[in-house]
C-alpha cells in the first residue's frame, strides 16, 4: 500500500473510533461530551437571604443549565464569603455572589485574603446613586441644589444610609468634586435617611435607586438625577452586583461559566426581575467588566481612605488614584 493511502486509512480508522466512543459515552454511559463542562457548582452568597446579591442569584440560577447549590456565608464586610471561595480546594466549582463596593474595599479594610485583581468578574446589574428631595422641596434641578449649597456653606443637610456605604461615598464624591461644603449626616440604613428627608431633618439625600423605587412611585420623594448627572466620573457610580471566581480556575471552566451566565442573564425571567426592582442590567463579559471593576475600585477606595473610613492607603495595594 502506498504511504499516502496508508496515512488516509489510519486517519479514517481514528475518526471512526472517536465517533464510536462519543456514541458509547452518550448512549451507554448517559454522558453528553458536548454539554457544559460544569454540570453542578455552588454559589457562595456573601450576604444574608433577602439581600439583592441573594435575590439576583435566586432568579438567575433558575435559568442555568446546571445543578446549582446556594450557601450564605456572611460577615466581615462580605469578605467571609469571598475568603471561603478563594481558599477552597475546589474553587473551580465554587463561585461568589456579592456587591462590588464591599468586594473592592475588603482588602483595604483588612478582611480579604485576596485582591480584586485575583478574580474573574461577571457583572449582572447596577443601581445608580440617586440624588433625592422631598416632593415639596424648592429644588427642581441638581443645579438649584448646588447653587444653594454654594450660597449657604455647611448649612444644607444631606442624609445617607450609613458611614462607609455607597450613599456615604457618593455624598463625599459630590461635595469633593464640586468643592462644596455640605452638612453631611449619616443614618442607620436607607429607611432612616429617607425619613430624615421626609421629616425635614435633611434637605436632600444620596441613596441607591433600587432602594427608592417604591417610595418615589408614591410621589413623596422626587429624583433630581444621578450622581453622574452632577459630576464626571470614569464609570457610572452606584452599586454593582455580580458573580466572582478566582483567576486560577481552569480556562475550560471559565468558558463554561461564560456561556452559562450569559444565557441565564439574557432570560426573560431575569429581565423581568431587573425591571421590577429598578436595577439596570449589565452584559456579563469578563474582559469588559474587569475595566469597570478597576475604575470603581480606584474611585471607592481613594474616596473612603480620604474620609478616614479605610485604614489602608490604597497606594500600598497598587490601587491608582482616579
Amino acid at each position: 500500500m502506498k504511504p499516502g493511502r496508508k496515512k488516509r486509512l489510519i486517519m479514517s480508522i481514528i475518526t471512526v473510533v472517536i465517533i464510536i466512543f462519543v456514541i458509547v459515552m452518550f448512549l451507554l454511559l448517559n454522558v453528553n461530551p458536548f454539554r457544559n463542562i460544569l454540570d453542578e457548582f455552588t454559589v457562595i452568597i456573601a450576604w444574608n437571604p433577602g439581600s439583592i446579591a441573594d435575590d439576583i442569584v435566586g432568579v438567575i440560577i433558575r435559568e442555568m443549565d446546571a445543578d446549582v447549590s446556594l450557601h450564605n456565608i456572611t460577615g466581615a464586610h462580605g469578605a467571609n464569603g469571598a475568603n471561603a471561595v478563594y481558599r477552597s480546594q475546589r474553587s473551580d466549582t465554587n463561585i461568589l455572589s456579592t456587591n462590588l463596593s464591599a468586594f473592592v474595599t475588603s482588602q483595604a479594610m483588612g478582611f480579604a485574603e485576596s485582591s480584586p485583581r485575583d478574580w474573574e468578574v461577571w457583572l449582572l446589574a447596577y443601581s445608580p446613586a440617586v440624588i433625592i428631595v422631598a416632593d415639596d422641596s424648592s429644588y427642581q434641578t441638581i443645579n438649584d441644589l448646588i447653587a444653594d449649597i454654594r450660597a449657604n456653606p455647611n448649612k444644607i443637610r444631606c442624609a445617607d444610609d450609613g458611614f462607609g456605604t455607597i450613599g456615604y461615598t457618593a455624598t463625599e464624591l459630590f461635595s469633593s468634586h464640586l468643592v462644596l461644603e455640605v452638612h453631611h449626616e449619616s443614618f442607620s440604613g436607607e429607611t432612616q435617611a429617607i425619613d430624615a428627608v421626609l421629616s425635614n431633618q435633611a434637605d436632600f439625600a444620596i441613596l441607591l435607586g433600587a432602594q427608592l423605587t417604591d417610595i418615589i412611585h408614591t410621589g413623596m420623594l422626587r429624583e433630581l438625577g444621578t450622581l453622574n448627572d452632577a459630576i464626571d466620573l470614569a464609570v457610572p457610580f452606584g452599586e454593582y452586583y455580580g458573580l466572582f471566581i478566582p483567576k486560577n480556575t481552569p480556562h475550560a471552566h471559565l468558558v463554561s461559566f461564560d456561556n452559562i451566565i450569559k444565557t441565564a442573564a439574557s432570560s426573560e425571567s431575569f429581565t423581568d426581575y431587573i425591571n421590577k426592582t429598578g436595577l439596570t442590567a449589565i452584559t456579563p463579559d469578563r474582559n469588559k467588566n474587569a475595566a469597570t471593576v478597576e475604575h470603581f475600585s480606584s474611585i471607592t477606595n481613594w474616596t473612603l481612605y480620604n474620609t478616614g473610613f479605610l485604614p489602608t492607603n490604597p497606594d500600598t495595594l497598587g490601587i491608582p488614584k482616579p
